[in-house]
């Protein structure tokens, strides 16, 4: 980079005015942020407003209905599972554990286009 075509600038440069902050800059600062008008709250604020406590009351609602639907006495769960340990224990088990995947080869076999 050559020097010599920036001296100019460089001179100028050196005799510009120096920048000084005033002492009281900050203060200023935060006494134009308090003058200027605060927004006033709309439609919009209230709306979330509002909202807000409509969600939390379907919140209370739905857990409030689920503690009350009737769990199984521990007599039918014993039976529940009973079944569920007759079922585990069927040839049949397998077949129904893979359906999902017999029903997919089935849908996307080759043979089956036309």
């Amino acid at each position: 980079m050559n020097t010599e075509e920036h001296d100019d600038l460089w001179e100028l440069l050196g005799k510009a005015r120096k920048p000084t902050v005033s002492p009281y800059f900050s203060r200023n600062v935060l006494r134009a942020i308090r003058e200027t008008q605060q927004e006033k709250r709309g439609i919009m604020h209230w709306l979330r407003v509002r909202w807000a406590v409509a969600a939390v009351g379907a919140c209370v609602v739905a857990i409030s209905g689920f503690a009350l639907i009737p769990h199984p006495a521990p007599q039918q769960a014993e039976q529940i599972t009973l079944l569920a340990q007759q079922f585990s224990s069927s040839p049949d088990y397998q077949v129904v554990n893979h359906l999902d995947e017999l029903l997919d080869s089935e849908k996307n076999s080759v043979w089956l286009e036309n």
